[in-house]
């Protein structure tokens, strides 16, 4: 064989040698430029190797899917480093109630007022927030939004009159005389109210003035408290103006104190006069309050005759009944 002949036939396996080795640098030069990243996500800790350039990319590779609402750390856009940590903290739903409406807000743990946010909801400048606003959201957490609002309101009013007492010695004691009618006078009144979500919570008055005054009752009260009747003197602490009317034996024997009935004898109503009070009454003369009776209301009494023609005589008619010290 000839010397040409041995150097064409050393030729294929030089190149299959170098093929070879080139195949072997390139593959270690890739290895040598592949990075290792730490990626925390689902409570887990993976360790990639990448050559892709930015985070985004690598954690595509990587099959870490994410949401619109999911945060990574650092930003997507960054580029990858050896030896870099790369965290997924996973958005979850926060349910928000606000205006009469339920929402569902997917977020990662943020305050409160970052959640509104990414609700473009905004607050008024007395709403109020639960959780508060600077509160961090956690999965389950629900936020609540009340508005309230305030309005100021005028209210009229009236304004009673007041009664003032003048004493008369002209009048029994016991006795009065309306000497001039009062009448109400006008006020206004503004009211602040507060609404939560449109219904009435509270309301205050903060301005409150007089437009037309009261005109005040004068009423006169009776200051003697003694009579003479028959040519003797009566003292009494009171006297009063009623109806008396009469009965007799037919009505029965005792009255409800247990006293024998006679002359003198006075049922009454024991919130007007009480029970043993002694008695004069103009027409009639000296008695006690010793009975009551089913028809003895208010202002009326029933006075005791020794017959019935003496009660159909005195009928029923209106007096002056003192009761005496």
């Amino acid at each position: 064989m000839s010397n040409e002949r041995k150097v064409w036939w050393k030729i294929p396996v030089i190149i299959a040698l170098v093929l070879t080795m080139t195949g072997v640098l390139v593959g270690s030069s890739i290895a040598l430029a592949r990075q290792e990243i730490v990626i925390n996500v689902d409570g887990k800790e993976l360790r990639h190797k990448t050559l892709k350039g930015t985070v985004a990319a690598a954690l595509d590779e990587a099959g870490v899917e994410l949401s619109d609402q999911d945060q990574v750390t650092p930003d997507l856009r960054e580029k990858v480093k050896r030896g870099m940590v790369v965290d997924v903290e996973r958005a979850f739903p926060v349910r928000l109630v606000a205006d009469g409406k339920e929402t569902t807000v997917y977020t990662v743990c943020t305050p409160v007022e970052s959640v509104l946010k990414l609700a473009s909801l905004t607050l008024g400048e007395h709403d109020r927030v639960s959780p508060e606003l600077h509160s961090q959201v956690e999965p389950g957490t629900e936020i609540n939004v009340i508005r309230v609002t305030e309005e100021t309101v005028k209210e009229q009013f009236a304004i009673p009159a007041a009664t003032e007492r003048k004493s008369d010695s002209s009048l029994l004691k016991g006795q009065q005389k309306v000497l001039r009618e009062g009448s109400p006078g006008d006020g206004e009144r503004q009211i602040n109210i507060v609404y939560e979500d449109g219904k009435e919570v509270a309301r205050k008055t903060v301005l409150e003035k007089v437009i037309q005054p009261p005109v005040s009752r004068v009423v006169a009260y009776g200051t003697t408290s003694s009579v003479s009747r028959g040519g003797q003197n009566l003292r009494f602490k009171k006297s009063l103006r009623l109806r008396a009317t009469a009965y007799g034996p037919s009505t029965g024997k005792y009255t409800a104190t247990g006293q024998q009935v006679k002359h003198g004898v006075v049922a009454v109503d024991p919130r007007v006069i009480p029970l043993w009070s002694r008695l004069y009454i103009d027409g009639y003369g000296y008695g006690r309050a010793l009975d009551v009776g089913g028809a003895i209301k208010g202002n009326t009494i029933d006075l005791f005759f020794q017959s019935d023609a003496e009660c159909w005589k005195w009928g029923s008619r209106y007096v002056t009944v003192y009761i005496l010290e």
